[in-house]
């Protein structure tokens, strides 16, 4: 397969994370002859950097990022070559807002941190394997228990602990990053997927909430896709794009109230844009 990368950066309009700054993320959209998708590295969670991931690629070697980005090229240059949009026949689910100012439109918000909670919307909380148990559970006790849907990686996974703290904090718990062999996940209600990390889609008998990878649109979409493909969570994580600067593929992104609306063209679509940019041979 011909393959050619495009670097782009994304400017965040506020720190992301307790694990990242405000600082701007840089990433690569990959093309084949048809086909397009998005390659964003985050360093601050393990993930191989960007030059890294494709010098790897350039010599055929994948990443689980790279193999889930060939992945989404895949069906998006399918998409394309029989020209139709990823999203004919299906509806992309709501999202959560994330952040503590959501629009009128949204009654669930995802937090980073708990500095300010805001009122009237359900809380979906995300610690990052930060806490301890005792952390935990003494934070747990000072949140408005009826509004959380539920606490995401508050300590690293461990069965035993995450069923005795799930049961002494009466919350739900939200695992990330998930490994294919442990499907079972004692002590685990909902399940986060990122399309962006792997190229399938988890067997779990719980809720899925599917989220971007707060990367670039194309990437953004191609979670969108896989959220509308598969059963999954009411409300999920796709409403990133607000989190960066304006640029040219984030302003034609729309929104019906909490749910993102497919963008025009074929694929994950974009497609004057995408033909737009200089794009450099990889292999």
């Amino acid at each position: 397969m011909n393959l050619w990368f495009h670097r782009y950066t994304l400017v965040p309009v506020r720190p992301l994370s307790p694990l990242a700054s405000a600082q701007r993320r840089e990433g690569a959209l990959l093309r084949s002859d048809n086909g397009f998708a998005d390659v964003h590295p985050w360093t601050e969670l393990g993930d191989a950097s960007l030059d890294e991931q494709l010098a790897l690629l350039a010599r055929g070697e994948t990443t689980p990022i790279t193999r889930a980005s060939l992945r989404l090229l895949d069906a998006d240059q399918d998409a394309r070559v029989r020209g139709v949009s990823l999203f004919e026949g299906l509806v992309i689910p709501e999202s959560h807002w994330p952040g503590v100012e959501p629009p009128s439109a949204f009654d669930t918000v995802k937090l980073k941190h708990l500095d300010t909670i805001p009122e009237g919307v359900r809380l979906r909380v995300d610690f990052n394997e930060r806490l301890t148990p005792a952390a935990f559970l003494e934070t747990a006790s000072r949140l408005p228990r009826e509004r959380v849907d539920f606490i995401e990686d508050p300590v690293p996974y461990d069965a035993e602990v995450w069923r005795r703290i799930r049961a002494e904090g009466g919350c739900r718990l939200a695992l990330d990053r998930a490994q294919e062999d442990r499907m079972s996940h004692v002590g685990v209600d909902v399940l986060v997927h990122k399309p962006a990390l792997s190229d399938r889609f988890p067997s779990f008998d719980g809720e899925v909430v599917v989220t971007s990878y707060m990367d670039h649109p194309i990437g953004q979409f191609g979670a969108a896709w896989v959220a509308a493909s598969n059963p999954v969570s009411a409300r999920c994580g796709l409403m990133t794009h607000v989190l960066f600067e304006p640029d040219a593929f984030i302003e034609r992104i729309t929104c019906d109230g909490a749910k993102l609306l497919p963008p025009g063209g074929t694929g994950v679509g974009f497609d004057d844009l995408l033909e737009a940019l200089p794009w450099t041979r990889l292999r």
